[in-house]
């Protein structure tokens, strides 16, 4: 594709130690359109890899999602921004669509959600809330992201609207040991992140909130679909909220709440 007939998209990818994943999302991109990747001092092949696939590659020490995720943005030079994950992968179907959209998108509309689903112990997951829409394909100069541990993009003009063809597959996790880990290291920083906010501890009802949370995946939500993975992460993710509390009970030397 000549330079003159390429999308007006930038893909923007942040990344840490990503060889692992970034093959395949880089694979899985719209033809033609600019990729800027900002790392944060990797130790392995992230950078190779996304050299290899053309992309602009930046460092920037990492402060926190938001500012770093930012600090990508102000990189890119199109139009229109696509922002990823390194273990996101596009499915073709939705790489067409974001074509079409940068190209004939009205001038209203300043950002897109797009569909995203779980891939969990190898299955591509359905169901029991593994599925989200979140903000990913926006105008460049009307958005910008907050917050420290879950960052939010907001657009500062203009509507949103969602981009129903395909999927973001996401790869959030190598294993069930991968997930452990991650859990660990949230659930820490948001209690500690409560703690320094003066947040206060639910009442006595939280801690039934495992079961409940349990319930509304596997059965109402339809987890039973999913099979074994379904179970198993509607089992594990039911306890995230219940351990989150729990730190920040254990944080402040309470015996109870």
């Amino acid at each position: 594709m000549t330079e003159s007939v390429r999308p007006d998209l930038s893909v923007v990818i942040i990344a840490y130690n990503e060889e692992a994943n970034l093959e395949r999302c880089l694979k899985s991109l719209p033809t033609g359109a600019e990729i800027v990747l900002l790392d944060s001092e990797s130790s392995d092949r992230t950078c190779a890899i996304a050299q290899s696939f053309g992309a602009k590659v930046y460092q920037r020490p990492f402060t926190h999602f938001a500012d770093q995720k930012n600090a990508a943005n102000s990189f890119a030079t199109s139009t229109w921004i696509l922002a990823l994950d390194a273990d996101e992968e596009l499915s073709p179907e939705l790489s067409r669509a974001i074509l079409a959209v940068v190209t004939f998108s009205a001038p209203k509309i300043s950002g897109y959600r797009l569909r995203r689903s779980l891939v969990f112990m190898g299955r591509r997951m359905r169901f029991g809330k593994t599925v989200d829409k979140p903000l990913r394909l926006f105008r460049r100069e009307h958005a910008s992201y907050h917050g420290t541990i879950h960052e939010e993009l907001r657009l500062t003009q203009g509507k949103k609207s969602k981009l129903m063809e395909g999927t973001i597959w996401h790869y959030s996790y190598r294993d069930l040991s991968d997930y452990f880990v991650r859990f660990n290291r949230y659930t820490s920083a948001i209690a500690e992140q409560h703690a320094r906010e003066g947040r206060k501890i639910p009442s006595i009802l939280h801690v039934l909130r495992p079961w409940f949370e349990f319930v509304a995946r596997y059965f109402f939500r339809l987890g039973f679909l999913d099979g074994y993975p379904g179970y198993t992460y509607a089992l594990v993710s039911s306890l995230y909220a219940y351990v989150k509390y729990a730190k920040l009970v254990e944080l402040r030397g309470q015996t109870h709440v």
